[in-house]
């Protein structure tokens, strides 16, 4: 008797599907919800960043992350809060923060998050979460150009306290 050749396999089983299931026919659609004039051309460096970012996050009583996508030359081209917390963490799941910066070709991603304690020295769960983050951000060609946690007093940024070295670098011009 013959072996089928797998293109042949490949054939009967078009014409004759045995398990049969349900599939779901999906459509995504973004909503840009709103323009927000930022005021700089590029998030070049951490403290430009900080600056844009920071009064979103003045008024808030738990810790909130947020996440900044950005396009090749570092413009911002959304942004999206992706996680609210209590007053001592916050859950983020990473395959959420960067549902949008898929769905808007981003190059690169900026997380930002508060500490309502005022003071902005990373966790041992930051630097988890910011490895995470990293790992998952190379997986999808997206980088993850900075995690900054914003404080009463200040910033921490890991992209220049050397946390984050090889991911892409602020752009020098």
């Amino acid at each position: 008797m013959k072996e089928k050749t797998q293109k042949e396999r490949l054939e009967d089983m078009m014409k004759r599907p045995i398990p049969r299931k349900r599939v779901g026919i999906i459509h995504l659609n973004m909503i840009k919800e709103d323009r927000w004039l930022y005021g700089m051309r590029k998030m070049n460096s951490a403290e430009k960043a900080v600056e844009m970012i920071k009064p979103l996050l003045k008024y808030s009583d738990r810790e909130m992350i947020l996440v900044v996508s950005v396009n090749a030359r570092l413009e911002p081209m959304a942004i999206e809060i992706v996680a609210v917390g209590g007053i001592e963490s916050c859950h983020v799941d990473v395959r959420n923060l960067f549902k949008h910066a898929l769905l808007n070709q981003a190059s690169s991603v900026m997380c930002f998050h508060n500490h309502p304690s005022g003071n902005e020295t990373p966790s041992r769960d930051d630097r988890k979460v910011t490895k995470r983050i990293s790992e998952a951000g190379r997986l999808l060609g997206v980088s993850l150009l900075d995690h900054i946690i914003i404080g009463d007093n200040g910033y921490y940024s890991f992209r220049e306290n050397g946390e984050l070295t090889d991911d892409i670098p602020y752009e020098t011009a």
